[in-house]
């Protein structure tokens, strides 16, 4: 292509994007509607509709940020109007077309972009529909159509708003035209019976440049040539043969400049004098041709476009109507084609509104879901605007219609996917807080005797091996907490504790629990801590135990001979803080270098066979990785296949920490207080009876929340209810609704604190909602129960 064709082909690109009146226009819910709809189906934070004119992009909708214009060499749409198709860069940074721009060195730092080409029917390429966002991704291929789909929804509109303009220039000129005429002078004559004319009117010399002078005494009919004049003449012999005496012509005439106007006469003969007027008529012959034209347009334009009177009544569609709707001008003319293409699934609230808008006059845009005349559904946007004449006075009403049911189809399959996935989510959910509840239930027994019987034991050796029975137990509910944490993690909802934790005895209690496994295995299991940390330290003794279990579980897994090892040592110290490094180390089968970042994937592990040979959901170490970045921290591993393994992090602690009453004393102080227990589990009655009952507190039973409501109702010596809340009859939560629903002050006064073995922060809002004061997690510690009831006796006692 030459130079002079590029510059005209600009030229022509410039002239149709001018064409549509769409640069430096104000906001059009349109279009921030299609912005809005691929921001949310791409899932990225900045969507933009732009146009390239020659020295800038102007931006015409906008998602994610708040700029109208900027020069065309920034515009990454710049390169997008150059391509057939989407235009996708999933990681701007190594594209050097890209890299180098200010949008990417500098903010908002653009890592992504994907932007469909807006091409005008004609083929010219106006602006781009593009996304864009600041990491690095790849749409999928519902995405990219998407895309497309959306951005051939921009050209719609396009075409719309240009229909709209059109037909609004067309009724403007329509009024020029007639006040033009109405402003113009008539030619009024008075001839004799042969024609010769005797007087003349001055508007001849606006009309024809001629003097009445100069025309006074020719024969009128010597002012036009013989290809007009013979036949006209030949017409009025044969009226006045009939007895016709009044006749209408239309004749150009040559005026005095040599110009050639066309003027509509009306001649009649009367009392032997013939009498004629002439006007003007060359506008209207000029508006005419134009108006062919604009009609053919229109008639040819992609966009259905209806003209109705006021009664609602058909006058005229075009081609694209008829396409549309199925409906041929045969068809419809003189009647209400709305009506016709009304079915069962039209939202008549929105289409009752658009009539009321029509016999107002007043114009409006909806969407319908129409029928064709096939009975096939099409989802429609309708526009009608009214046409008002000259004297403000509405005589048609213009309507367009735009096929927009591949967008619909887009919108309502957005709406399924979102509502499947927040009803997979609740299942979810509800999951996860079933097993929550039936995993716990036996697990508080299980914990809670131990405490009992640790509590009751004299010999040494037994209460030792109890305490690993605990201990164990308590690893037990930590490893269940890799499944039911899971989503709390992924979700961000867990905070970390910050309470007293003593490394050595953790780090201890950890060996001591896994010897039997890897005394099984037949390897050394041990451990090593820096004599410079700290005897306590501030964190979260429960998140520290689930990191190192998980590591030191997996050790002993994948090592078949040799050793495992837990070490601390203190990497930085100050007199406030203190930088602990946790290295878990084996000799076991390694990882492979490619397969390092593999294994903290969720369900992954490092090789195929692995799950088959070893066991194990994959899952630990994908929660490993989150519990140590939630210290804000890092995991990092050292490995050679088949010479072992060291995952290894750092973590800083407050070295101040919390002056704490011994537990024992604690518990062993009365409570005097008149507890209700409702839980349905026969064992969790025996063991809270049993903890209860070391304190001095006296408690009533309740096997499901009918039995609670009963049991309050007849006794209002009740101190406090522990409330279970999955219970067979009545649940805990209704069974509270009824109780706080009751006027009196005891009801509304009696705390109620709920035992739940589910952590989701939904049920825990459904608990606050329903009106407990409080609640204890099961499997529970007895500090924490004593702890909350001996709250209730400081007040109540």
């Amino acid at each position: 292509m030459n130079k002079h064709q590029t510059v005209f082909t600009k030229d022509k690109r410039l002239s149709a994007l001018h064409s549509y009146h769409i640069l430096d226009t104000s906001p059009e819910r349109e279009f921030d509607a299609i912005t809005r709809l691929i921001s949310s189906i791409c899932k990225t934070p900045v969507a933009l509709i732009s146009f390239i004119d020659a020295e800038r992009q102007w931006i015409k909708s906008s998602v994610g940020v708040d700029v109208k214009q900027m020069p065309r060499i920034d515009a990454f749409c710049n390169h997008t109007i150059l391509e057939d198709d989407i235009l996708e860069i999933t990681d701007v940074l190594e594209n050097e077309h890209f890299n180098t721009n200010r949008f990417v060195i500098n903010d908002p730092q653009i890592r992504f972009y994907a932007g469909a080409p807006l091409i005008s029917p004609d083929g010219h390429r106006l602006g781009a529909l593009c996304v864009m966002d600041m990491v690095g991704r790849k749409l999928s291929d519902g995405q990219l159509n998407a895309l497309r789909t959306l951005a051939g929804e921009v050209i719609t509109h396009l075409e719309l708003r240009k229909a709209k303009h059109d037909l609004h220039t067309i009724q403007t000129g329509s009024r020029d035209f007639f006040n033009l005429f109405n402003s113009m002078p008539a030619i009024f004559c008075v001839m004799d019976r042969e024609y010769r004319i005797g007087t003349i009117s001055n508007g001849v010399e606006k009309i024809l440049d001629q003097s009445p002078g100069e025309l006074t005494g020719r024969i009128f009919w010597t002012l036009f040539t013989d290809d007009i004049s013979v036949p006209a003449i030949e017409l009025i012999k044969n009226g006045l043969v009939k007895q016709e005496h009044t006749f209408d012509i239309e004749t150009p005439i040559i005026t005095g400049k040599g110009d050639v106007k066309w003027l509509r006469w009306s001649l009649t003969f009367k009392d032997n004098k013939w009498y004629g007027g002439g006007r003007d008529i060359t506008p209207e012959k000029k508006a005419k041709s134009e108006l062919d034209i604009l009609l053919f347009a229109a008639q040819k334009s992609p966009t259905g476009i209806v003209i109705r009177d006021n009664n609602r009544n058909v006058v005229w569609i075009n081609e694209a109507h008829e396409k549309l709707l199925g409906y041929s001008l045969a068809d419809v003319k003189g009647k209400r084609v709305s009506t016709d293409a009304v079915g069962e699934e039209t939202d008549m609230e929105v289409f009752n509104g658009a009539v009321a808008d029509f016999e107002l006059q007043k114009p409006y845009q909806v969407e319908l879901k129409l029928y064709r005349k096939d009975g096939k559904p099409v989802w429609v946007l309708v526009s009608n605007n009214p046409l008002v004449n000259p004297n403000g006075v509405v005589e048609y009403q213009v309507g367009s219609l735009v096929d927009i049911t591949a967008r619909k189809k887009a919108e309502m399959e957005l709406i399924a996917a979102k509502e499947e996935a927040l009803q997979l989510s609740q299942a979810k959910d509800m999951f996860i807080s079933v097993m929550s509840h039936e995993i716990r239930n036996p697990l508080n027994a299980v914990i809670g005797m131990s405490h009992v019987l640790m509590d009751d034991s004299t010999g040494e050796l037994r209460k030792e091996n109890l305490g690993i029975l605990q201990f164990s137990a308590e690893n037990l509910m930590t490893l269940i907490n890799n499944v039911l944490d899971f989503t709390k993690i992924e979700s961000g909802n867990i905070e970390l504790e910050k309470m007293n934790v003593d490394l050595r005895e953790l780090v201890q209690s950890i060996a001591n629990s896994m010897q039997f496994n890897a005394g099984e295995k037949k390897i050394h299991l041990g451990y090593s801590v820096d004599e410079a940390v700290p005897q306590l330290v501030m964190g979260d003794r429960t998140r520290l135990c689930q990191i190192l279990l998980n590591l030191v579980g997996n050790a002993i897994k994948f090592t078949e001979t040799g050793s495992v090892n837990i070490g601390l040592q203190v990497a930085k110290q100050t007199d406030k803080q203190v930088q602990i490094r946790f290295a878990v180390t084996d000799t076991g089968i390694g990882i492979a270098n490619d397969k390092i970042n593999t294994i903290f994937e969720s369900f992954k592990q490092a090789t195929a066979d692995t799950s088959r040979k070893y066991g194990g959901t994959g899952l630990g170490l994908a929660i490993t990785k989150k519990l140590v970045e939630l210290h804000k921290s890092k995991i990092h591993v050292e490995s050679m296949p088949g010479k072992g393994s060291t995952f290894s992090f750092k973590i800083k602690f407050d070295k101040e920490y919390i002056h704490l009453k011994n537990n024992h004393s604690d518990v062993e102080t009365g409570l005097q207080l008149n507890v209700l227990v409702v839980d349905d589990n026969q064992i969790n009655r025996l063991l809270i009876s049993k903890v209860l009952g070391k304190w001095g507190a006296s408690t009533e039973f309740a096997e499901d929340g009918q039995q609670a409501v009963d049991k309050i109702a007849a006794n209002h010596d009740l101190d406090v209810v522990l409330m279970d809340i999955h219970m067979p009859v009545m649940g805990g939560l209704e069974a509270t609704q009824i109780i706080r629903s009751k006027p009196e002050e005891f009801y509304q006064k009696l705390p109620i604190i709920a035992l739940t073995a589910s952590v989701m922060s939904s049920d825990i809002s459904e608990i606050n909602n329903a009106g407990m004061n409080d609640y204890i997690l099961k499997p529970f510690d007895p500090k924490g129960l004593y702890d909350k009831l001996s709250k209730f006796q400081k007040v109540r006692g």
